[in-house]
Formats: structure tokens, sequence, C-alpha cells
């Protein structure tokens, strides 16, 4: 059973995904380029963990979800900033 996911569906087709995702699949999955994902498996900090099985790079769907979850983009309150810098600026 194979499925095409849509760039609509990206990130949350469930249903017909395998747990290990060759780079197409996972090109796919998280609608990114091929080269985004090979730079992402070969950057010298936190890397995404991958395998090599002969020529397939392939990575596991659930590692992936938790290496792309620590790079949540936090909340930062502009305000403080700007009032931290002014106050900084002012003594």
């Amino acid at each position: 059973m194979t499925s095409e996911v849509g760039n609509t569906e990206c990130m949350s087709s469930e249903r017909l995904q395998p747990e290990w995702l060759d780079l197409k699949a996972l090109t796919q999955y998280a609608c990114v380029s091929e080269r985004t994902v090979r730079e992402w498996i070969h950057r010298p900090y936190n890397p995404l963990p991958a395998v090599r099985v002969r020529a397939k790079i392939l990575v596991r769907r659930s590692v992936f979800d938790s290496w792309l979850e620590s790079y949540q983009v936090k909340n930062v309150d502009v305000g403080c900033i700007v009032d931290e810098l002014i106050a900084g600026v002012t003594r």
C-alpha cells in the first residue's frame, strides 16, 4: 500500500506512513527539499539521526518528530527587550 502525500497534508497524514522514511518520503512528510533534509543529517551540531542501508538513507518518523520539536520557536517579549535596551542606554 503506497500513498502520495500532497503539500496540503504535510506532517498530518499518519495513516499510511511507515515508521522508517527514505529521503523522498521524508521530504514529502516535512514539506522541505531533499537538500534541506541532507543538510539536517550532516549538521555538525544536533544532526538529524539517520541510518544508511546500502544506498538508502532512512530516518525513523518518530525520531524526526522529536528532533523537530526541539526547534520550537519560543515566544519572545519584544517590548521587554526594548525596555531593557533603552534602560541600558539611558544609564
